[in-house]
């Protein structure tokens, strides 16, 4: 394994460290009664105020003002499909499910990236990765405190979320061999929340912004943090690994989730939520450090 893919491997696992977090935290955000429109656009206005002052230096601008007419065509997709669309479908989804349901859906990410990797970014998993794959999909399903989906509303708009933020990686991969990773991600951020602000004119919900109070956006600033590190780091992952490995990573994020709510919620952590943090990390561990020694065995499937 190269330097660069073990340094993409350990950006992904602090991504997915801030993503366990975050979802738990926007959890509790989201029932305080902020619209969740309204929060999308103060949290990623937020984020793509910060990023676009990390673009500031010289060089960033020069970077940015250099873009060709086909990299802006990718900015602007990403920004649509990942930094608008799913935004709007996962919060108002997140309303209706628990966390770890959603943190569970969201997590699937990696399979449908998979799926759509391979053929287009000629990426490769060989039987090892899959292995990996089913012992984390195992240990979430069955001994992670999951009690079932019910195929409401709200987790179909998370699923929905889920494969428009999948086929944004792809999107970005592609990108990102000729993109500074941090402007993708402001990208993202920046065109996102332009398109946010259009559907609440649309909807005459901006008018929100001025009823909240310092009750509700206070925790905002929580969630601003959370995914400006989410974002920011996520995309640096993603230019120096294969678009597999990385969101296969981020599945670490759901135990995370499930420990932080079993102890902050139900106030205490039974036995499986431990077993499912550590048979999900040996999943993980057989993902990634079998890769090199599996190389030269020649059983990749594509």
């Amino acid at each position: 394994m190269s330097d660069k893919y073990t340094k993409g491997i350990a950006i992904a696992a602090i991504t997915a460290l801030i993503s366990g977090f975050s979802i738990f935290y926007n959890k509790l955000v989201i029932v305080r009664g902020v619209d969740p429109l309204i929060f999308n656009i103060l949290k990623n206005g937020g984020v793509a105020v910060i990023l676009s002052i990390l673009l500031l230096p010289l060089t960033q601008r020069k970077k940015l003002l250099s873009l060709s007419s086909s990299q802006w065509k990718k900015l602007l997709l990403i920004g649509f499909i990942g930094g608008f669309v799913p935004f709007v479908l996962y919060f108002e989804g997140l309303k209706q499910v628990s966390a770890l349901n959603a943190n569970l859906i969201h997590k699937t990410l990696f399979i449908w990236v998979a799926v759509m990797a391979l053929p287009v970014l000629k990426e490769k998993l060989n039987i090892w990765q899959i292995l990996g794959f089913l012992i984390v999909a195992w240990s979430n399903l069955f001994i992670g405190g999951f009690s079932g989906f019910t195929g409401n509303r709200g987790e179909i708009m998370i699923f929905a979320a889920t494969l428009l933020w999948s086929v944004e990686n792809i999107i970005a991969k592609i990108a990102l061999k000729e993109t500074d990773s941090q402007i993708v991600a402001w990208g993202r951020m920046f065109i996102g929340s332009i398109f946010l602000i259009i559907l609440a004119l649309v909807q005459n919900k901006l008018v929100l912004l001025t009823k909240l109070g310092s009750s509700q956006i206070t925790p905002v600033i929580g969630s601003v943090i959370f995914l400006t590190g989410y974002v920011y780091l996520w995309f640096r992952a993603l230019k120096l690994a294969p678009a597999t490995i990385v969101t296969s990573v981020l599945i670490l994020a759901t135990p995370i989730t499930n420990v932080l709510s079993a102890v902050f919620v139900n106030h205490a952590l039974p036995q499986p939520q431990i077993i499912n943090l550590l048979i999900t990390l040996i999943g993980v561990a057989f993902i990634i450090h079998l890769i090199p020694k599996t190389s030269k065995l020649k059983t990749q499937w594509t």
